[in-house]
C-alpha cells in the first residue's frame, strides 16, 4: 500500500500527477485559501484537484463543500463516492456535539462508532471523520479502528504553545497565513482557560480577492474571539484598522511593534503570533518567551537523518541498521531521537539497560530493542515489555530461560547471542559454542543475531588486530549457525567500523557515535553534519582593571584592564573544572576566547578583550562548529561520549529539524 500527498499550486498541473498516481482510493481532504491566486475562481481550483480521481475505484471526500459534492456527482456518478462532514446530508458525520469529556459518535451509512478525540477543533474533528471513512473503506473492524485511534500521539504542529513573561502564554503560528489556518489558530485559542487574549496578524499574501471582501472576513472572525489588543502588521490589512473591534494599533513592520514595547507590557494573557514568513514575527516569540535557563542542548534531527543516510550509503541495501540509544541517546534524550528514528525505519534500537527499553516502551516505541546489558533481576521486565536480551554467558542464558518458562511465554523468546572476539568483556569463546548450541536446542528461545564488538576499529594502527577479530568471528559465527540449523542475522560493526572495515558489514550493522556526526577518519568526517550544539548566552560584561583577580581561589590575575564576560554554565552543566584557567576556550561571534579562572558550579568567566560589537544577551558557543565537540573533548582529555553523557538534565534539550 502507497499513501502519497499530492499537491498543486497552478493550472495543469494535477493532470501530469495524475498519470504518475492514478490512485485506487482518492481522498479529497479540503479546499483551502492557498494557491487560490493563481486560479480565477474556487470553481477553478476544484475542477483542477478532482483531475487526480480520473482512475479511481473510490472517491472519499468532504461533502460540506456543496461546489465539490456538485463537481464530484455530476464527474463521477459511476464511480463509489462517500462524504462525510458535520453536515447531516453527508453518509459520515458526527452525531451530534458532545462535552469533551465524552467520546464523540460517528455514524457511518446508519452505523454508529464511538472514540475519544482529544482535540476538538474543526480541522482535528474533520481529519478524523476522514482517517475512519478511509479504514472503514479499508476494511478494518472497528475494534481495531478504535485501538488505532486511541494510539494515536500529538505530533509535531506549527502551533506553538510557549509560556512567556509576565505569566502570558505565547501561542506561535509564524509559518504561514490563509484564511483557513487563521480559521484553526483562532480555534485553538479554546484550549486555554485564560479570559484576556491579544493577536498579532499581518498582511495575508497572495491571494486573489477583493482586499476590501478579505479584511471585512478577517476582522469578523477576529472580532469573535473577543480579543482585547490587536497589533496589525503590514500597510494591507492597517488600511481596515477601524473593522477590528478591540484596542488596534497598527505598523508598518514587526520592527515597529518590538520598538513600541506595547506587547511586552501584557500580562496574563494568550497571545496569538500568527503571520506570514515573510514578516518574520517568530522575532516576536523570542522578546516574549519566558527563558527560563538561557543554557541549552540543541539537537538537529534531520542532521542525524543525514549522518544515518550517509553510512547506509556505504551498505548494501539489505543490510539491516540497529541505532544505539543507551545512556539517554548519548544524552541527546533517547525518546526523542529514538521516535525520531522509528518514523524513519530503523531496523532495531540497542540500549544498554532493560530500564531504558521500558521507557521507550511505554512512550510508545514499537522497533525491535535489544538490551546489550540484561542485569538478572531485570528479566521478568525484559519479557512484560517485549525487549530482547543479550545472551553472553551460560549463567545469563539460564536465569533468562527460567523467567521465560515462568512468564508461560508460548513461543521461541527471541535473544542475541554475544560471542568474545577478543575485547575480553563479554561473550562466549569459541571452546563454549558446541555447549551453547546444544543447550539452546533445548529451551524455548530463538537466536534472533550473533554479535560480537571490535575494540579498536577507530584506531588504524591496530589494523592488523581488528582484522583478527573479524577473523574470529566468522568462523565462530558460522560454526554456531551450522550447530543451530538456522541462519540469524550476523553483527559486528560499529560506526568506525563501518567506514573502515565495510566488507565485513554481514547482514547489520551498529551506529552510535557516528549518526551525532563524529569520526575519527577525517575524509569521513567531511561527509557528516554537526547534530549538536552547547549554547548559552552572556550574562554580564565587566572591565576588570590591572592586578585585579578572577573567581574562586583567585587562579586568573589580570595584567592589564581586561573585558570579562560571565555566563551562566558551569560544572554542575557538565562542564568539568580542569578545562578552567585558560586550558578551555568557547566561541562568540565564530570567535574562539579562553575561560578564565576557575569554573564554579553555575557559571564560569571567559576572556573577551579580543572580540569587539560583543554584548550582554549574545550566544556563546561551547561547542558544535566553533569549538567542534572533538575540540571541546581534547580541552577535557576525553573522548565525545563522555562529554556528551556527562551533560546535566538541567541543560534544556531542543530539537530542530534544519
Amino acid at each position: 500500500m502507497g499513501i502519497f500527498e499530492v499537491g498543486i499550486s497552478k493550472p495543469d498541473e494535477m493532470e501530469k500527477l495524475e498519470n504518475i498516481f492514478h490512485p485506487q482510493i482518492g481522498l479529497l481532504t479540503h479546499i483551502g485559501t492557498a494557491h487560490l491566486a493563481n486560479f480565477k475562481s474556487e470553481e477553478d481550483l476544484i475542477n483542477e484537484k478532482i483531475k487526480l480521481f480520473k482512475d479511481s475505484e473510490v472517491i472519499i471526500y468532504n461533502g460540506d463543500n456543496i461546489l465539490v459534492d456538485k463537481k464530484l456527482k455530476a464527474l463521477y456518478s459511476s464511480k463509489k463516492l462517500i462524504s462525510y462532514g458535520f453536515k447531516q446530508d453527508n453518509q459520515v458525520y458526527f452525531k451530534r456535539n458532545i462535552p469533551k469529556e465524552e467520546n464523540v459518535v460517528v455514524q457511518y451509512f446508519g452505523e454508529e462508532l464511538s472514540f475519544p478525540v482529544h482535540q476538538r477543533d474543526e480541522a482535528t474533528l474533520t481529519n478524523a471523520l476522514a482517517l475512519l471513512t478511509v479504514l472503514k473503506e479499508l476494511g478494518l473492524e472497528n475494534k481495531k479502528i478504535v485501538e488505532k485511534i486511541n494510539a494515536l500521539k500529538a505530533v509535531e504542529m506549527r502551533l506553538e504553545a510557549i509560556e512567556g513573561i509576565k505569566n502570558n502564554i505565547i501561542i506561535n503560528d509564524s509559518f504561514n497565513l490563509d484564511l483557513d489556518s487563521l480559521k484553526t489558530a483562532l480555534q485553538f485559542l479554546n484550549e486555554y482557560n485564560k479570559q484576556k487574549k491579544s493577536l498579532v496578524l499581518t498582511d495575508i499574501l497572495g491571494v486573489n480577492s477583493n482586499s476590501e471582501e478579505l479584511y471585512h472576513e478577517v476582522s469578523e472572525l477576529v472580532n469573535e474571539q473577543k480579543f482585547d489588543f490587536v497589533f496589525l502588521i503590514g500597510h494591507e490589512i492597517s488600511k481596515y484598522s477601524e473593522l477590528f473591534k478591540a484596542k488596534t494599533f497598527t505598523f508598518i513592520n514587526t520592527q515597529e511593534l518590538i520598538d513600541s514595547k506595547h506587547l511586552t507590557e501584557i500580562e496574563n494573557q494568550i497571545i496569538l503570533l500568527k503571520g506570514a514568513r515573510k514578516f518574520e514575527i517568530e522575532k516576536l516569540k523570542d522578546i516574549l518567551e519566558l527563558r527560563k535557563h538561557d543554557t541549552v542542548l540543541e539537537i538537529n534531527l534531520n542532521a542525524i537523518l543525514h549522518n544515518i543516510n550517509f553510512h547506509k550509503s556505504l551498505l548494501k541495501p539489505t543490510t539491516k541498521m540497529m541505532a544505539m540509544v543507551k545512556a539517554n541517546a548519548y544524552g541527546l534524550g533517547s525518546y526523542e531521537v529514538s521516535e525520531f528514528l522509528q518514523h524513519h525505519h530503523i531496523d532495531y534500537l540497542g540500549v544498554a539497560f532493560a530500564d531504558e527499553g521500558v521507557e521507550l516502551r511505554k512512550k510508545g516505541i514499537t522497533v525491535p530493542i535489544v538490551v546489550m546489558n540484561p542485569e538478572q533481576h531485570s528479566y521478568e521486565t525484559i519479557i512484560a515489555y517485549n525487549l530482547e536480551p543479550e545472551i553472553y554467558s551460560f549463567r545469563v542464558l539460564e536465569l533468562f530461560y527460567q523467567a521465560v518458562k515462568k512468564s508461560g511465554y508460548d513461543k521461541k523468546y527471541p535473544i542475541h547471542i554475544k560471542l568474545e572476539t577478543g575485547m575480553h568483556r563479554l561473550g562466549f569463546k569459541d571452546f563454549e559454542l558446541k555447549e551453547l548450541s546444544q543447550t539452546l536446542h533445548h529451551k524455548n528461545l530463538k537466536v534472533q543475531s550473533i554479535f560480537s564488538h571490535l575494540s579498536s576499529s577507530d584506531v588504524p594502527s591496530e589494523k592488523e588486530f581488528t582484522l583478527h577479530q573479524l577473523e574470529i568471528f566468522e568462523k565462530n559465527s558460522g560454526n554456531l549457525i551450522k550447530m543451530l540449523g538456522y541462519t540469524p542475522v550476523r553483527h559486528i560493526l560499529n560506526s568506525s567500523g563501518i567506514t573502515s572495515y565495510t566488507n565485513h558489514q554481514y547482514d547489520m550493522v551498529r551506529i552510535g557515535i557516528g549518526m551525532l556526526g563524529e569520526s575519527p577518519n577525517s575524509e569521513i568526517k567531511k561527509q557528516l553534519r554537526s547534530v549538536v550544539s552547547f549554547k548559552t548566552v552572556i550574562s554580564q560584561i565587566s572591565v576588570v582593571e590591572n592586578g585585579e583577580s578572577v573567581g574562586y581561589s583567585r587562579k586568573f590575575k589580570t595584567d592589564h584592564p581586561t573585558k570579562i564576560a560571565t555566563i551562566p554554565v558551569g560544572y554542575a552543566d557538565g562542564i568539568p573544572r580542569l578545562i578552567g584557567n585558560q586550558v578551555g576556550n568557547v566561541g562568540i561571534h565564530k570567535t574562539l576566547v579562553p575561560i578564565v579562572g576557575n569554573i564554579c558550579m553555575d557559571m564560569m568567566m571567559i576572556n573577551i578583550d579580543e572580540i569587539s560589537n560583543v554584548k550582554e544577551g549574545d550566544t556563546v558557543t561551547v561547542f558544535n562548529a566553533k569549538p567542534t565537540l572533538k575540540e571541546f573533548a581534547d580541552y577535557c582529555k576525553t573522548i565525545t561520549y563522555e562529554v556528551l553523557t556527562s551533560i546535566s538534565p538541567r541543560v534544556k534539550r531542543i530539537y530542530v529539524k534544519d
